[in-house]
């Protein structure tokens, strides 16, 4: 199992804690300790000196007094008294044990100090010093066991206190780190979340600490990406609605085909309509190799990008006008192209689509006996029709995507919805206008207006 940032933090702090707080109190431990020492070898010496004074006193006295008495006599007699205080005395002459009452044998340099373990390992603190102008040598040993008391008492405290401290820190630092990581362990959550797909998510930003920044961050991060995604999806949809609009024109080059080829076979009809419909035929073949030219190029669905030249509209109209009028004579509507001679910059392939949908749709407006006219002057082209006619609430949504005016027409009889807006995308790519005008009953007028 993978440890956690916080679980690291913690682990890591607590070890180096305690490293400091063991480091500091044994320091702290041994300090007090050599002072400890060095005050009792200072008050062990300030007492040598006291009974080495105190000696050379008594020397002095015995030495000036008229009743001789023996030094020796004199060394037993210190002996004796300050052993019964644990103080114990030797004395050299010449280099040579002259009175000790020592359990050992001592081995010590002159005017010197040192620890000698004594009594089953009871320590001493020996002094030797020079006495009587330098006659006599005394050692002196006092019992500081005591020290080796303290240290032990001191030992046993700071083990129990770096223990409680240690427990006490480690289960403090623990909720802590704890509490600390939630924002960060919340932020997990939520780039969990958004790996599983959810982008809704976002990550909390409470308080003003860094969490809250790096939260801040990330949503705006996110914000960014979803906006991004959002565009994508919406390009990537707008491209695909090209790619259905212009699939749907294919329908009907291929509809216009299949009429003439059929006309040809079944009617029984002048070698000169004939000729006509194998015209159209061709003419019609032509327009859905560049239809599929258009696609595969995919400059217009990408940039929106054409290619323009001098092209005459009232060509455009008249020839799209012909393509329809068989189907406009099936469903007995008229059309009626009254036209001037016009010329603009646009794409011969695209306006025929452009015309054929607007023209279409003004054939299948019309009932029986109606009417279709068609008309261009200076740079406007006019399809106007006495049809069935649209409310206003159908001219606010009549260029949207998949939108069909009339709800009972099928998809066979009404296509998929697309034509008019892949007919605002082709005005669009021309710099050019298209209105509606609308009344119910009375028909619809389309104007299509270049700027050039």
């Amino acid at each position: 199992m993978k440890m956690r940032f916080w679980q690291k933090t913690y682990i890591f702090t607590l070890v180096l804690f305690l490293i400091c707080l063991n480091v500091g109190v044994l320091s702290l431990t041994v300090y007090t300790y050599k002072k400890n020492v060095e005050a009792t070898e200072n008050s062990v010496s300030a007492e040598e000196h006291f009974v080495a004074m105190s000696f050379e006193r008594d020397y002095d006295d015995m030495i000036s007094s008229s009743i001789y008495s023996s030094p020796s006599l004199l060394m037993n007699t210190f002996g004796n008294y300050y052993l019964d205080k644990g103080v114990h005395l030797a004395f050299k002459e010449n280099g040579e044990f002259i009175y000790t009452n020592f359990p050992i044998d001592i081995n010590i340099d002159k005017n010197s100090l040192m620890h000698r373990d004594m009594y089953e390992n009871e320590r001493h603190i020996i002094i030797s010093s020079e006495i009587c102008g330098g006659r006599y040598e005394m050692i002196f040993a006092k019992n500081v066991q005591s020290l080796d008391s303290e240290f032990k008492s001191l030992m046993i405290s700071y083990i129990l206190t770096s223990a409680g401290i240690s427990l006490l820190l480690a289960v403090c630092l623990y909720f802590t780190l704890k509490k600390l990581s939630e924002p960060l362990e919340k932020l997990r959550k939520t780039t969990k979340a958004i790996e599983g797909g959810d982008f809704s998510v976002t990550a909390e930003e409470k308080g003003n600490d860094e969490f809250t920044l790096l939260a801040k961050s990330f949503n705006s991060m996110l914000g960014k990406i979803n906006g991004q995604m959002a565009s994508l999806e919406d390009e990537a949809e707008k491209k695909q609605l090209l790619v259905d609009n212009m699939a749907h024109e294919l329908r009907t080059p291929l509809t216009s085909i299949h009429g003439y080829a059929e006309y040809i076979e079944k009617a029984n009809t002048t070698d000169e309509r004939r000729h006509i419909a194998a015209k159209y035929i061709m003419s019609e073949a032509d327009r859905l190799r560049k239809i599929s030219e258009i696609l595969l190029d995919g400059a217009f669905i990408r940039e929106n990008e054409i290619e323009l030249s001098d092209i005459s509209l009232d060509t455009i109209l008249k020839d799209v006008s012909e393509k329809l009028r068989m189907n406009a004579e099936k469903a007995d509507v008229e059309i009626v192209c009254n036209t001037e001679s016009v010329s603009i910059k646009g794409n011969e392939t695209l306006l025929s689509m452009l015309f054929y949908n607007l023209i279409e749709n003004a054939v299948k407006a019309c009932s029986f006996g109606g009417k279709v006219r068609i008309s261009c002057f200076e740079n406007q082209a006019v399809i106007e029709d006495n049809g069935k006619g649209l409310t206003k609430e159908q001219l606010s949504h009549i260029t949207e995507p998949f939108y069909r005016t009339d709800k009972s027409r099928s998809r066979a009889d009404g296509g998929a919805g697309l034509g008019l807006a892949l007919c605002k995308r082709i005005v669009y790519t021309h710099d050019a206008d298209m209105r509606f005008e609308s009344e119910p009953a009375k028909g619809t007028k389309v104007f299509v207006t270049f700027t050039s």
